[in-house]
């Protein structure tokens, strides 16, 4: 300021044309004036992305109670349970700060291929596989049918072969439980197994109305969806269960699928569980995500306003 008026006097400039020549913005200068003289006051406006100690301890404490999910569907899980209401970034800094999370790095490798166009609507396109499940040193095998817009399992099954008899059977299973309208048939998804291609099942489709499109060879990403979800159904469920007979089995992986169904937030479905899609009741869990994180910047700004 004592340079800038020693200037002004000197050049006889106007503070506009004497600021635009120095670099000094004009709304800056107008608040050193305001301040000019006066001792300096270390102003810390709070940030909404500040959190208390005590959520921070809540989310810490979070994460070592459910140390296996990510820092994402941890962090709608505690809004949805009225835990803390942070956002995923603030989360994912507090559980690296704490040694709980590793930072994330790029990719470096090429994306994906895509596969189908993704549907737009509910039972658009079923896709279906046989996923091999170890028991008593032979195999079982996991028959499911998985609607690829709300990723839900609409009909499972665990048999004892893998027959095309077998897939069909599941599959009737599914249009049973779910009735559709004639013009709203869904697309039939399979890999090109024996079972998919067989005279039986091409029939068993025929008879449905169903169509049926088969993924390209080496081309797993087509069928992608149902090929993600027996590998987490594998590692949270089937690879770690005791396994004593196959009514046991069945039992205990009904009571999984419907935990997957109701519960288990799906990051594919912006983390809410593929019921919720089924129901139409995304959007209002989104919206009251929404209101909460509000409320949570709300009571973190007043929070720190007092301390300051």
């Amino acid at each position: 300021m004592d340079e800038i008026l020693r200037l002004k006097k000197l050049t006889g400039l106007s503070e506009s044309k004497l600021l635009f020549f120095i670099g000094v913005n004009k709304q800056r200068f107008i608040e050193w004036k305001d301040c000019y003289g006066n001792p300096p006051v270390k102003r810390n406006v709070p940030k909404s992305h500040w959190a208390t100690e005590t959520e921070i301890m809540a989310v810490i404490e979070f994460k070592k109670a459910n140390i296996e999910e990510g820092y994402k569907r941890l962090t709608w899980m505690m809004v949805d349970t009225n835990i803390v209401y942070l956002s995923p970034s603030t989360v994912y800094r507090i559980l690296v700060r704490a040694s709980l999370n590793n930072r994330w790095t790029k990719p470096t490798c090429e994306p994906k291929k895509r596969g189908f166009e993704q549907p737009v609507r509910l039972h658009e396109h079923w896709h279906t596989d046989i996923s091999y499940i170890n028991f008593k040193g032979t195999f079982l095998y996991l028959i499911c049918v998985l609607d690829g817009f709300s990723r839900a399992i609409l009909k499972w099954d665990i048999r004892e072969s893998m027959e095309s008899f077998d897939v069909i059977i599941v599959l009737w299973g599914a249009c049973c439980d779910w009735v559709f309208e004639t013009e709203n048939k869904p697309r039939i998804i399979s890999d090109n197994g024996s079972q998919f291609i067989s005279y039986e099942f091409k029939e068993a489709l025929r008879d449905s109305g169903l169509t049926h499109s088969r993924t390209s060879v080496n081309h797993p990403q087509s069928n992608g969806k149902i090929e993600r979800f027996h590998g987490t159904a594998k590692q949270e469920s089937l690879r770690n269960m005791p396994k004593f007979s196959i009514e046991q089995v069945k039992k205990e992986f009904g009571e999984w699928i419907d935990f997957y169904n109701t519960k288990r937030l799906h990051s594919a479905i912006n983390y809410v569980a593929p019921f919720d899609v089924i129901n139409g009741n995304r959007e209002l869990i989104l919206a009251e995500r929404k209101r909460k994180l509000e409320i949570g910047k709300e009571n973190r700004r007043l929070f720190f306003q007092d301390l300051l």
